[in-house]
């Protein structure tokens, strides 16, 4: 039986979701966006073989009152993120929340409680915990005899104009320490296979565009000693995005789709937006897999509660919380 899906959000991301979730035979059913010509242009984009186009709905909460419906995928703005989660899963569907689960702590562990209550997934989309590289180095680091010793990770763009994925210009801005923070700082206690961590550093200055810090540098210590270090960056004209993991045997570093121990080829995806299509695909598939079989998703809002406690702590640091 196809496991019929909303969308919440029609925009870049959400593009990739549908392409996913058709391919892996889940029906889309459902699309909901304040822009009901975007949101009507989407569904047209992606019918569904034996269903046809989706409906179009204004709000997510019209979206979730849709008979039928067995889950919804959230790609809102952020800010929406934990709202729409709670009400979804109380109107009795499953979900696969894009990155992050909420703005804080609370409100992702909110989501978290409340999927627990209404007996459905509340998936999240850390999407690199899906990508083959990732994957590759994870299996090297369970079937080694050494424990990694040092996690040092760098996200670093340009994003100082509030664009989307596809490249369209939208309403809202996005944040460096909640969003590719939550996906860096995931990886990271992932790979060290840590359920928690001390943490220090902090954030850069306010953008004058959106009035987020667009810098972020940080230390984790987990608890066998284990380090990772974070640097995040929306300012930076030299893109980078890679991962050094250093074990007291190997030193494994993964960048651009590829993961290398030394000089020899682990996994190599080609580059890393190949990396990342091809891991978002696997994520899909798994989420509709587990509301099929009724099982966890391989990554629940509670499985990515460590990061969101350390991004937390980050942000109340910088406004001085602490």
């Amino acid at each position: 039986m196809s496991v019929r899906v909303g969308i919440i959000g029609p925009g870049g991301i959400a593009e990739r979701h549908a392409a996913a979730l058709t391919g892996a035979g889940a029906t889309l059913a459902a699309v909901a966006g304040p822009d009901l010509a975007q949101a009507t242009a989407f569904a047209a984009a992606h019918p569904t073989q034996g269903y046809g186009r989706a409906t179009v709905h204004r709000t997510a909460d019209d979206l979730c009152a849709q008979p039928g419906l067995d889950a919804v995928i959230i790609a809102a703005p952020h800010a929406v993120h934990a709202e729409q989660a709670i009400a979804a899963l109380e109107a009795g569907l499953h979900v696969l929340c894009e990155i992050p689960a909420g703005l804080s702590l609370a409100e992702a562990r909110a989501v978290a409680d409340a999927a627990e209550r209404a007996g459905r997934h509340a998936a999240v989309a850390h999407t690199l915990r899906f990508c083959s590289p990732y994957l590759a180095a994870k299996e090297l680091i369970e079937a080694g005899e050494s424990r990694v010793r040092h996690v040092v990770a760098r996200t670093l763009m340009l994003r100082q104009r509030d664009t989307g994925l596809d490249g369209r210009p939208r309403d809202w801005s996005d944040d460096v320490l909640w969003h590719h923070g939550a996906h860096t700082v995931d990886a990271a206690l992932w790979l060290l296979g840590a359920a928690s961590a001390e943490v220090s550093g902090g954030l850069g200055p306010p953008w004058k565009a959106g009035g987020r810090a667009m810098d972020v540098g940080a230390v984790l210590r987990v608890p066998d000693g284990g380090l990772a270090t974070i640097a995040l960056s929306y300012h930076s004209r030299l893109a980078a995005r890679d991962l050094t993991i250093i074990a007291e045997d190997r030193t494994l570093h993964l960048s651009g789709g590829r993961l290398l121990d030394g000089d020899r080829l682990i996994a190599d995806c080609g580059d890393a937006d190949r990396m990342e299509r091809e891991g978002l695909a696997r994520q899909d598939r798994d989420f509709l897999a587990a509301v099929t079989e009724g099982r966890p998703p391989a990554c629940t809002v509670a499985d990515v509660l460590p990061a969101m406690r350390v991004l937390d702590h980050l942000h109340r640091l910088n406004e001085g919380n602490l």
